[in-house]
């Protein structure tokens, strides 16, 4: 195998464990969504807290789509740049901007989980407790 044909294998495999990582991502919170959205609902109560929370799952999970999109176009603009001898210096730098663009994005998706994760705590510790009857005893 050649440098170059490792390096495109390496890309690649690269680009398999980034969309993963965005994948993940938009599961991770919106499975935070649905969960608060099915606790508010068996529980008939809610909070300002736990509806914040639930903002921010789905603000999390709105963030993975324009991290796809700037990995899309991050990719090929590597392609086009790559094949391109005149004006590279101004496509690698616009692929660098992109680049940076949907970092920011996957950032700000965690960040939103994160911030959901601690307003969803707060919320939920200010239920009373709930004592269910036990069978054995009465």
């Amino acid at each position: 195998m050649n440098p170059g044909d490792e390096a495109k294998w390496h890309w690649a495999e690269g680009m398999k464990f980034a969309l993963e990582g965005v994948k993940s991502l938009f599961i991770l919170n919106g499975a935070a969504s649905i969960s608060i959205l099915t606790f508010i609902g068996n529980m008939k109560v809610g909070s300002n807290q736990l509806i914040i929370a639930l903002l921010c799952f789905t603000f999390g999970a709105v963030m993975t789509v324009p991290a796809m999109i700037f990995a899309y176009l991050t990719q090929l603009q590597y392609g086009n740049a790559s094949q391109c001898d005149s004006n590279s210096e101004c496509l690698w730098q616009i692929v660098g901007k992109r680049h940076y663009t949907a970092y920011l994005f996957i950032l700000l998706g965690l960040l939103c989980f994160v911030i959901g994760a601690i307003f969803a705590a707060c919320g939920l510790m200010h239920f009373p407790s709930m004592t269910l009857p036990c069978p054995n005893h009465p």
